[in-house]
């Protein structure tokens, strides 16, 4: 009978400090939030880095940057569906999100769409005076990719 006190004691913990763990995002600000991700993502924590980013972009739904980081992080928990969806809001947001631009075109390397990834290459290539840094990076995913 102690047990089954126990475990239902535990049950009832359980029930009432997950969900807090769940909310307790939204009660930040939107810069706390922004910053709390970009630790979890330096770490490669994406499990946090998500969770955090969906607050974010429920406070922050026109930050095409914050959208590009939620993608990215659906993209390193292997949801590409999401992933891509949050990719094409960001660049909705903002055509000319250069890291959303080389992302996006990693998920299509993932995906094996080549030729998707190639455009976003060059849109990259347009928008860059020089080669930019995240046309390098595209451009090595793609090599590798095809080699």
């Amino acid at each position: 009978m102690k047990n089954i006190i126990k475990i239902k004691y535990l049950l009832l913990l359980c029930v009432l400090v997950f969900p807090l763990e769940a909310v307790k995002y939204n009660k930040l600000d939107a810069t706390t939030l922004y910053k709390r991700a970009i630790k979890y993502l330096d770490n490669e924590n994406y499990k946090k880095a998500d969770k955090v980013l969906k607050a974010y972009t429920k406070s922050k739904p026109n930050d095409s940057d914050g959208w590009n980081l939620y993608a990215f992080t659906k993209r390193k928990l292997g949801k590409y569906d999401l992933a891509e969806k949050y990719y094409k809001t960001s660049l909705e947001l903002n055509p000319e999100n250069k890291s959303a631009l080389e992302y996006q075109g990693e998920l299509f390397i993932n995906t094996g769409r080549i030729d998707l990834a190639r455009k976003n290459l060059v849109i990259l290539e347009n928008l860059c005076s020089s080669k930019c840094f995240e046309y390098e990076e595209l451009k090595k995913s793609l090599i590798k990719a095809t080699s």
